[in-house]
């Protein structure tokens, strides 16, 4: 018998559970799933890896080489002499032994070519930085349209509600002989109307939420319930308006100045070496090792092979001068080609502060603008409210026609939406000032 509540229990509460299970995406971890799952972030991620092997193997040429060495060769045939005495040269010889290579004097080059490696990876990082800052405001924007065409689709879901009671209303007058056919005819028009644009709303919140996934890199397939609470996220945009009071020294910290500061120092450090290849180099090299030689036409076999391996063993050490005398031109070339990189990237990074700048400023313009825009376009939806509120009890009391009232409720529906529109357009252009200036929000 206690199997019954039981089951009763599960069938009526587990719906419920699930539901209170779901958690809901909140702004913060739809930015947080789309870091994650960027493919161009992971990337750039081995980009930067790459790079900092290259960092290891720059500063790796200071160490000395050591590699080991063994060559066995024989040789047949005949061989004159200075005097053209001919004789037979059959031999067979080997040697082996250890040596080792460093770079005791090189100008600088190594040097730099640590600091050119290490300047080249920060570069990458400031980049990736970048496409993180593009990723949350993508996210940022696909995640606010997802609110505002649920905000629109609750708009439309009231609209066809009332229009649905207004179909009712009609419907018992008519059928009292109070009202016209004509009346209720275009209040069903009028209803099927409002269902026709609810239809419209959820197919274009269905396309939001699937462009909110695929800017996370998500699947259709998966399932997400959107955070409805839009105030965390004007608390978040709020202080949009400090940017004004620091924007001089914002341009120093952001990673595109960054990115092209830690260029130009590469490239300082790739014509420093450059130019090092117009001075000498010194190279020590130290070898240590024997060898075994034995004519095969007239002692073979007489000498044992270790003992002349030992007998023969030796060291030396070799200190070797590279004086560079002609290049054809090719370091003048190089360092003609370094200096134009150089001032490509200066006019490159004064045109990106312009951007930058000029983005900042449209994107403040345009919060100032939305601000007030939201302020007017809720003083009209004030106006619009009285005047259909006005308008209902007109129609009740047979003064205005149906087309009227339908008038004057698609004014009331255009000017809810538009309060609705510029209150996401002034928190997106919040959000966007607060991600450009601080890089996160």
């Amino acid at each position: 018998m206690w199997k019954i509540p039981v089951i009763i229990y599960f069938l009526f509460f587990t719906p419920t559970i699930a539901l209170r299970a779901q958690v809901e995406w909140g702004l913060q971890k739809c930015i947080t799933v789309a870091l994650e799952r960027n493919s161009n972030l992971r990337i750039s991620k081995l980009d930067i890896d790459s790079k900092a092997s290259d960092i290891h193997i720059a500063r790796n040429e200071r160490l000395p080489g050591i590699s080991a060495f063994s060559n066995i060769s024989s040789n047949f045939g005949q061989s004159q002499d200075i005097f053209g005495n001919s004789a037979r040269n059959d031999n067979f010889n080997s040697n082996i032994g250890v040596s080792s290579n460093l770079s005791l004097f090189t100008f600088g080059r190594i040097k730099n070519n640590v600091l050119k490696a290490e300047s080249t990876m920060k570069a990458s990082q400031e980049d990736m930085e970048l496409e993180k800052r593009n990723t949350r405001v993508e996210v940022v924007q696909a995640y606010l349209q997802v609110l505002l065409q649920k905000e629109i689709g609750r708009l439309m879901d009231s609209n066809t509600y009332f229009s649905a009671l207004q179909v009712k209303k009609i419907q018992k007058s008519a059928d009292a002989g109070a009202a016209a056919l004509s009346v209720l005819y275009e209040a069903k028009a009028s209803h099927h109307r409002d269902i026709q644009k609810q239809a419209m709303a959820e197919q274009d919140l269905d396309k939001s939420l699937l462009s909110l996934k695929q800017t996370m890199y998500l699947s259709d397939t998966v399932n997400i319930v959107v955070d409805d609470d839009i105030s965390l996220i004007e608390r978040l945009s709020m202080n949009y308006l400090d940017s004004e009071r620091y924007l001089a020294d914002l341009w120093t910290e952001h990673p595109l100045m960054k990115k092209y500061r830690y260029l130009n120092e590469s490239l300082l450090a790739d014509g420093k070496i450059i130019r090092s290849t117009r001075y000498p180099s010194v190279d020590l090299s130290v070898n240590v090792g024997s060898f075994y030689f034995n004519n095969l036409t007239s002692s073979f076999g007489k000498m044992a092979f270790m003992q002349q391996m030992r007998g023969n063993f030796s060291q030396q050490v070799t200190l070797s001068f590279s004086i560079p005398i002609y290049n054809k031109n090719m370091v003048k070339q190089n360092i003609q080609k370094n200096r134009y990189q150089l001032e490509q990237n200066v006019e490159q990074l004064a045109l990106s502060k312009q951007k930058f700048y000029q983005q900042i400023e449209k994107y403040l313009v345009d919060c100032r603008n939305y601000e007030r825009q939201l302020a007017l376009t809720k003083d009209a939806l004030a106006s619009t409210q009285l005047a259909f509120s006005i308008s209902q009890k007109s129609f009740e009391a047979g003064k205005i026609s149906i087309y009227d009232l339908n008038n004057s409720r698609a004014n009331l529906l255009t000017a809810e939406s538009e309060v609705i529109q510029v209150r996401y357009n002034l928190i997106f252009a919040k959000l966007l000032v607060l991600i450009m200036t601080k890089g996160d929000i």
